[in-house]
């Protein structure tokens, strides 16, 4: 058999067993939870990306804001969001293509993608599970 037809039938094979290595079968949830010790000022956050502008939202103390997407078939897709707690004001990138190749497996072995994102008085956490959580920003530039 050629390789062509090799990679073929490997491919169909993954995606009958649902395993998430294809693209099209993917779906990100993102989870925006504010852990902030103080609800004043509120936390107000707003995601976008280059189609789509998911507005502005409060996000209260110990609650959270969700959105889910299927990536790009490119491997361009991009959301970045704007957060704001009183005079303190953060931007970055909460989705990009490629940057959670390299995710713990077990974080990769679904079709649902889980990243978190929690937001403390001291800087912005993410984790691919709820459990694990890794410093990624301060809220200073």
């Amino acid at each position: 058999m050629s390789k062509v037809v090799m990679i073929l039938i490997l491919t169909l094979i993954m995606a009958q067993q649902g395993l998430g290595f294809l693209v099209w079968e993917m779906v990100y949830h993102v989870h925006l939870l504010n852990r902030m010790t103080t609800d004043f000022p509120p936390l107000t956050v707003h995601v976008k990306s280059k189609n789509d502008d998911l507005r502005e939202r409060t996000v209260r103390k110990d609650n959270e804001y969700y959105f889910k997407f299927k990536p790009s078939l490119w491997g361009n897709t991009l959301f970045y969001c704007v957060f704001r707690h009183g005079d303190k004001v953060k931007m970055f990138d909460v989705y990009k293509s490629g940057d959670y190749k390299h995710e713990k497996f077990s974080c990769r072995q679904h079709r649902q993608r889980l990243v978190y994102w929690k937001v403390q008085d001291d800087g912005f956490y993410r984790s691919c599970d709820d459990e694990s959580y890794v410093k990624m920003y301060d809220w200073r530039r």
